[in-house]
């Protein structure tokens, strides 16, 4: 237990959000793994009645740590796909119920990596009390479905356009968020016209 007072999250500022990421989680994720089968050989050693239920208390822990990681890491990776996406003006007009959907999300996460920075100790996050795993859990399927708009939308935008089939998803966000800037559609028009480079 005493290895992991020293456990910390790695924590770095995301580009101009204003808020951080996680990262370094693979050496956290390694130790989470090595010490659940540590703890799991110990308990089915025939001297563990006197520590048993420390034991199976502690392999407990482990496991809803490396879950909550888990499920955090998900969470970080959608943020960061949807993040510039919904800080655009034009996308958030075009999909509001969306971008509510991920302003709730993004106050949490901020909420979440503004105290991990205050105190990065992993351990003193990954307390089942404070119920961090539930709302990873919460947030992710909020963010599946954000995905799942986001790609139906794009496609009615396809439908009406299908020239846009030639553009990646990505590209064509970049287009649809900058509708005001006629300028921005110029990199991708090589894609959706043959002949034309600018």
């Amino acid at each position: 237990k005493s290895e992991w007072n020293l456990v910390e999250f790695s924590m770095r500022s995301y580009k101009d959000t204003g808020t951080f990421v996680v990262g370094g989680v693979d050496n956290i994720m390694a130790l989470l793994d090595d010490h659940i089968v540590k703890t799991q050989t110990m308990r089915g050693s025939p001297f563990i009645k006197p520590i048993e239920s420390t034991c199976r208390k502690w392999e407990e822990r482990l496991k809803y740590s490396l879950s909550l990681i888990e499920e955090m890491i998900a969470c970080q990776k959608n943020w960061m796909y949807l993040e510039p996406i919904f800080s655009s003006d034009d996308i958030k007009k075009q999909l509001p119920s969306e971008s509510k959907r991920f302003q709730g999300v993004n106050s949490l996460w901020r909420k979440i990596m503004r105290d991990c920075s205050i105190n990065p100790k992993f351990m003193f996050h990954a307390k089942e009390e404070k119920g961090l795993d539930e709302k990873f859990i919460q947030s992710n399927k909020k963010l599946e479905d954000i995905m799942k708009g986001l790609a139906d939308y794009l496609e009615t935008k396809r439908l009406c356009f299908p020239r846009f089939f030639f553009l990646s998803n990505d590209e064509l966000i970049e287009i649809l968020s900058q509708t005001k800037d006629p300028r921005a559609v110029q990199p991708h028009l090589n894609k959706c016209f043959e002949g034309i480079n600018q």
